[in-house]
């Protein structure tokens, strides 16, 4: 009999504690940490700007025959372009660039009046660089962005001219090359909005073409100073 009872007491307090055990489980709060990752940042700019390639024209050939400064005047004008610039970033502090400009120059030869050849030769060049490259931006999610670039791609050139020789014939003609070449630069982009700022860029191109373009121009290596829009995406 004692026996009986002594089992039944240690099947209820067994039963007593397991009770225990399941409140005590139940009772407990769990605590999840969920660590998120930051947001990618990705940027946009538009700018606008000017390029100092190296090479002036001082003059052009025709037929076989040159024509200088001494023989007319020349008037050039400057570079100017557009760059449209996205950078994709791929973990703090690296981005992947993709960049697609459009870049403009003409001259002008006005011949003496002692020049029975040529009356006038007008000429221009359109340089469109397709790059892609990398940029370190070294401050995490911040309004100002001051980051450095390097890339390299493909560089077509369109170029052309119109002559107007002596006889009153017009000759004209157009071509389009293609160079690799590549560049290094820095910018900053100012987001005084949540997603929209001004950008300001420096590239200096290392480009220099096989044959002189019909503007006399043959190495455009340079600095270009831009400066435009910027949006976060």
């Amino acid at each position: 009999m004692k026996r009986a009872v002594a089992v039944i007491l240690l099947v209820v307090l067994a039963g007593g504690y397991a009770v225990a055990q399941e409140k005590e489980k139940a009772g407990e709060t769990k605590v999840i940490i969920k660590q998120e990752m930051p947001e990618k940042q990705n940027y946009y700019s538009i700018r606008v700007g000017a390029w100092f390639p190296k090479d002036k024209e001082k003059g052009f050939d025709f037929e076989n025959k040159f024509f200088d400064e001494t023989q007319g005047k020349i008037d050039q004008s400057q570079a100017l372009g557009i760059d449209f610039h996205f950078r994709n970033q791929a973990s703090h502090p690296l981005y992947m660039d993709l960049s697609v400009g459009g870049w403009y120059t003409s001259y002008e030869f006005s011949a003496n009046d002692v020049l029975d050849v040529i009356q006038k030769n007008s000429a221009y060049a359109v340089i469109i660089p397709v790059t892609i490259g990398v940029s370190v931006a070294p401050l995490p999610d911040n309004p100002l962005q001051p980051y450095a670039m390097a890339g390299l791609g493909a560089y077509f050139g369109i170029t052309g001219y119109d002559i107007n020789q002596a006889s009153d014939q017009n000759v004209s003609a157009s071509d389009t090359y293609v160079r690799f070449g590549y560049y290094l630069g820095a910018g900053l982009d100012f987001m005084f909005a949540e997603t929209f700022g001004i950008s300001v860029g420096a590239k200096y191109q290392f480009l220099e073409f096989k044959d002189p373009l019909y503007t006399g121009q043959k190495v455009f290596t340079g600095l270009q100073a831009e400066v435009g829009v910027a949006m976060k995406m």
